[in-house]
């Protein structure tokens, strides 16, 4: 094959005179070898160079070319950026740099694009690299049928380790409380269990567990890290109430409410990507799972980024893959060429958040007078946009001519790219429409275009002699026959005195509007010429057409002022309205779907080639097709979901693990890619995944099938001599101790004061500020620009990105946290009252069953009644009570703060 690649232009040009190939079969016998010695060292990721942002070493990425624009046009030999180079005709570049092909050798270049440019890989498997099919996470999911403990064990005993002894009864119920509810046990729970030695005794807890509502608040937060939850907004100089969202709320109890009813996980993730599109017709309350999409950061509305956001969250959650680092080129090291990532783009381009959130309980209402203001205040914002959707619309069509004279005598501006505090006046052009005029342009004025090849033509034409040479050029398009040209633009250029440029583009754009007024008025009844026209000005791929959603992008200062003004007004009316009714943060498809195109080097207003919304290349199998229903969500969903996608199970079975060991199978879980190393445990990590979806993708039959394991339930004292050949415990010969994390601490804490509310849902409350809060954490409010000192200082998950696991660090304010926070007081001070007993020693009992869940030694009352002793009797000042100091020392012990 490396010899076939290999063969001269000589060689080639005897195989091109010999016999035809078909049309594939002829790129890799006579295109493919030419650009290899003539084009891959400037144009290819073999060598790393892409000289003007163009690389030719795939279809897709010829299709979407260079700095110039697309380098080959299927179908279009005469607007094919690589011909004309390889022809060195015109201006424009020479390739290759040092001689010239054969005619032979351009002549098979021409036939191959005339023939649609096919390649052997251009169908189903895109540009994938093979190799890249076979890494391990993109092979299918193989269960060799033996449990955890019978995996974990054979590789254990081949390094001559055994599982460690089980842990006492209380560790074992203290641990699984807190993995499974996030709360430790009562002492009369632990007592109740150590007592029971009925076999079952230990499945009877687990199942009680996996049925508490306790457990959807403990789990739902997990899945909050991945999905980059917050509370509030990151607007720009947004304070107090206006940097709330205020129905964030609603994703949040969704997830909670979805973890309780053991939602399928597969449901749960169509739900959260496409709710709005499931027959039949979900749960009103469902529609909230879209928050996971909508509720990431604001980035200041400017749309690209937001849909990259989205992109980036869904692909690390949801299948360990970080598909976004295609936004600007294919992935450096995985198997996902931007016309992946565009393709996913285009679904979520094609759908759009309601101006207003949907209600989601629907029997119920807020008080009268909110609900009067609500509805009035949503009127103001919808008559709003109806009004600026028609004034700017018409605005774009009837100053094409304005348009069309500003592109042609300004260079392209880096602000019509950008959407960022855009100062607009009533009279200003609007940047993005200026930048997409640029590209049709670019795009349609050629030789072969009958309405812009004049346009072409006289652009060719010296400044100094365009008066003198224009009507020669009017005169040969003329002569030429019907359909080759639009006969009203030639006699509109035949009547007018074109001295310059701006003439030129001030003709077209005065017969474009006349065009569109006379359409407006019912004039000269409607022909190919003229919708052929129409369609330039009016028609859905218009420069000057804008999605009704999109109208806030291209209002004036003052209007997007008010606009944006008022649904702030419309967002702190429900903030501040305690009994506001629920809305969900959801999605909704766009009126026009949106079709997408790659953006060279990610620059929205560079659209290159076209790509269908469809799957990811390396996940799909050889037919991949489209996605056929609307956006593309619900059918995205299922894709990630499918059986035969191997990555989703995977991925949601090593989070699980993650949480319930300290460790995840797969080092890095948000991503699998080819730089992931095959876990040391994939057998058992397969397993997980495969009885996962064996169970109808219920994630409490597998925390079931993992905390009943021996594996699990092992103690997690240090072995020497285990450590000595597995430091890093990854043959699981003991179980991993852990530090309570910030919610397991806070609540353990409520619950030790016997003060935690166990009050379900609802909106976020203060948990930091509020030292009286008792609510769970859970409820606590995310805020995503000012995240609290507690939740940084004790290693909340960042809520800007989808977070794969939370950091593990030990400073200096979580002991000043301890010693010193009015929260912290509180609760020893309850736990003080709650244990209060007639004797000192039967009070520090009661303190240890209560807080630490065991007895004490006869050694830990004593030390206990003198710390007792010397609190009272010290003359320093403090908050707290002898008794409270004892006990506030007790929530601060290793003992309480860990578990083993």
């Amino acid at each position: 094959m490396a010899r076939r690649l290999y063969l001269s232009t000589a060689a080639l040009i005897g195989a091109s005179a010999a016999v035809a190939a078909p049309p594939s079969d002829a790129f890799e016998a006579r295109i493919r070898p030419v650009l290899v010695e003539h084009c891959y060292k400037c144009h290819s990721a073999q060598h790393k160079t892409e000289k003007g942002g163009l690389r030719l070493d795939t279809r897709e990425r010829m299709l979407q070319g260079g700095e110039s624009g697309p380098a080959v046009v299927p179908g279009k030999p005469a607007a094919s950026r690589l011909l004309k180079a390889i022809r060195q005709t015109g201006d424009g570049p020479k390739m290759p740099p040092k001689g010239k092909l054969p005619p032979a050798v351009v002549a098979d270049f021409e036939a191959w694009i005339a023939a649609g440019a096919p390649t052997p890989s251009s169908t189903a498997a895109g540009s994938i690299d093979p190799a890249a099919r076979k890494h391990w996470a993109f092979l299918p999911v193989r269960d060799q049928g033996f449990g955890i403990d019978a995996l974990l064990l054979e590789k254990l005993k081949a390094a001559g380790l055994s599982f460690s002894p089980p842990a006492d009864r209380r560790t074992l119920l203290r641990r699984v409380y807190f993995d499974l509810v996030g709360v430790p046990p009562t002492w009369a729970e632990v007592e109740a269990f150590e007592q029971d030695q009925s076999p079952d005794a230990f499945a009877r807890v687990v199942d009680r567990l996996l049925a508490s509502p306790r457990y959807g608040e403990r789990w739902g937060r997990h899945w909050l890290d991945t999905a980059r939850f917050a509370d509030t907004k990151d607007g720009v100089l947004m304070y107090g109430d206006d940097r709330v969202r205020p129905y964030a709320y609603t994703y949040r109890d969704y997830v909670i409410r979805a973890f309780n009813e053991d939602l399928p996980f597969d449901r749960f993730v169509h739900e959260q990507l496409a709710a709005d599109l499931i027959e039949p017709k979900v749960e009103p309350w469902r529609l909230a799972a879209m928050g996971f999409l909508t509720l990431g950061r604001m980035f200041d509305n400017n749309i690209y980024d937001i849909i990259d956001d989205r992109i980036d969250t869904a692909s690390r959650a949801l299948l360990g893959l970080t598909v976004s680092c295609a936004r600007c080129h294919d992935h450096k090291y995985d198997p996902v060429p931007m016309a992946d990532y565009y393709s996913l783009y285009g679904v979520f381009a094609s759908s759009e958040a309601p101006l207003v959130p949907p209600l989601i309980a629907a029997d119920r209402r807020g008080p009268e007078e909110f609900e009067k203001k609500y509805a009035a205040k949503q009127r103001e914002i919808e008559e709003m946009v109806d009004k600026q959707y028609a004034l700017l619309a018409e605005t774009a069509r009837t100053r094409v001519g304005d348009y069309l004279v500003h592109v042609v005598t300004t260079q392209p501006d880096p602000l019509e790219s950008a959407i960022y505090f855009l100062s607009l006046a009533p009279e200003d052009l609007r940047p993005p429409i200026v930048a997409r005029w640029r590209h049709f342009l670019a795009q349609r004025a050629k030789p072969d275009d009958p309405v812009f090849g004049p346009w072409h033509d006289l652009f060719a034409l010296p400044l100094d002699r365009l008066a003198a040479e224009a009507p020669g050029v009017i005169e040969r398009w003329k002569a030429r026959p019907s359909g080759q040209v639009n006969p009203l633009v030639i006699e509109a250029l035949a009547k007018a005195a074109l001295n310059t440029r701006q003439d030129v583009a001030r003709t077209y754009g005065d017969l474009l509007k006349r065009v569109y007024e006379e359409s407006k008025a019912k004039g000269p009844k409607p022909d190919a010429d003229r919708e052929q026209l129409l369609a330039i000005v009016a028609g859905p791929d218009s420069p000057s057409y804008f999605p009704k959603s999109h109208t806030w992008k291209y209002m004036s200062r003052g209007e997007k002022d008010g606009f944006g003004g008022k649904q702030t007004e419309l967002d702190r009316l429900a903030v501040k309205e305690p009994n506001a009714p629920p809305r969900a943060m959801s999605l909704v498809d766009s009126p026009e779907r949106y079709d997408p195109r790659v953006f060279v080097r990610g620059n929205p207003t560079r659209p290159g080639a076209a790509v269908p919304r469809q799957f990811l290349t390396v996940l799909s199998g050889e037919q991949r097709k489209p996605f056929p229903n609307g956006s593309g969500r619900l059918d995205l969903a299922r894709a990630i979901t499918d059986r035969a996608n191997p990555l989703t199970a995977r991925v949601i079975a090593n989070r699980v693990w993650m949480h319930h060991f300290g460790e995840p199978l797969v080092d890095t879980p948000n991503d699998f890619g080819l730089r992931c190393a095959p876990p040391a445990q994939l057998a058992l990590l397969d397993h997980l995944a495969a009885t996962l979806v064996a169970d109808g993708w219920s994630l409490k039959k597998l925390h079931r099938r993992i905390v009943l394991s021996v594996a699990y339930q092992q103690a997690s004292f240090d072995r020497p001599e285990a450590r000595s050949v597995d430091a890093d415990n990854k043959l699981y010969w003991r179980m991993n101790r852990r530090r309570l994390d910030l919610e397991a601490m806070r609540d353990g804490m409520l619950a030790a004061a016997g003060r935690l509310e166990e009050r379900l849902y609802g909106r976020p409350v203060d948990v930091v500020g509020e030292v009286r809060n008792s609510r769970r954490t859970v409820y606590g409010l995310v805020d995503r620009q000012s995240l609290p000192n507690l939740f940084r200082a004790f290693d909340f998950a960042s809520p800007d990105q989808s977070a794969e696991r939370r950091p593990l660090t030990t400073v200096p304010q979580q002991a000043l946290f301890g010693m010193n926070a009015p929260f912290v007081h509180e609760q020893a001070k309850a736990l003080a009252a709650r244990s209060a007993e007639p004797g000192p020693a039967r009070r520090v009992a009661k303190l240890y069953r209560t807080a630490l869940l065991r007895d004490p030694d006869a050694n830990e009352v004593k030390v206990g009644l003198a710390f007792v002793e010397a609190a009272a009797a010290a003359k320093e000042k403090s908050p707290l009570g002898a008794w409270e100091q004892y006990a506030q020392v007790l929530l601060l012990t290793n003992e309480f703060m860990f578990v083993d």
